[in-house]
């Protein structure tokens, strides 16, 4: 009976860490104004995935990607409408967050935040938030460029979402018109990859903490009858 116990016990166990643990994510895209953004359902991590095509996993460093962040997009929405969403210093290839683009007006520059390049966390948000998220990629050749779902400097949009929602959604980025419904699109992004916004954390090697939990619950819970079974067995 002892046995039957501790095997319902790991059963249980098997089945909680089998278990997803995420949330839904929201792409806004906005018809004619190519304003966009993304949202998660409630509070969570949000990461950024690659993968080859076969399904199998690619560090985020490893890959043309060489830096990730985000804007709130209530800040560059005030920013464009303060700049007339004009970018100086004309092509958007030689921009790149952090370096100043040269307007002089009086709306503030949106904040800029990094994701972490080592775990591929792009941030932790909450519902109601709108995230712009956007990506540097370094060519092999050393050139550098940066592209955004909502850009604060010009009415360039080149980051779009395959798919509206899920908890994982695959984005490409490149050449991305929106003008009343006709849209045009021109990824660039490496061919034999998949990028991706996900509430799923790639595989690292280390325990998720909820997994730990219920490990710990249940070494303790095996203790526990161990010994009860011992004290049992000595009457």
């Amino acid at each position: 009976m002892f046995t039957n116990k501790i095997s319902i016990i790991f059963s249980i166990a098997a089945f909680l860490i089998s278990l997803p643990v995420s949330a839904a994510l929201q792409y806004s895209l906005q018809t004619g104004t190519g304003e966009a953004w993304f949202s998660v359902d409630s509070k969570q991590t949000v990461y950024v995935d690659v993968k080859k095509n076969d399904g199998s996993n690619v560090a985020i460093g490893d890959s043309v990607i060489s830096n990730i962040g985000w804007y709130n997009y209530s800040e560059v929405a005030n920013y464009r409408s303060g700049n007339q969403g004009g970018r100086p210093g004309g092509n958007h290839n030689n921009w790149r967050p952090g370096r100043p683009g040269g307007n002089t007006t009086s709306a503030a520059m949106p904040e800029l935040h990094y994701g972490d390049m080592k775990t591929g966390v792009l941030g932790e948000f909450s519902a109601g938030d709108k995230i712009v998220l956007w990506v540097e990629t370094t060519s092999a050749n050393g050139k550098k460029e940066t592209f955004t779902m909502y850009s604060p400097t010009t009415q360039d949009s080149d980051i779009w979402m395959l798919s509206k929602s899920g908890d994982s959604i695959i984005f490409n980025w490149g050449d991305f018109g929106v003008d009343y419904g006709k849209k045009s699109q021109n990824a660039i992004n490496p061919a034999g990859f998949q990028f991706a916004i996900t509430t799923n954390a790639p595989p690292s090697g280390q325990p998720l903490p909820g997994i730990i939990a219920t490990l710990l619950v249940g070494g303790g819970t095996v203790f526990y009858l161990k010994k009860r079974k011992k004290l049992y067995d000595s009457k």
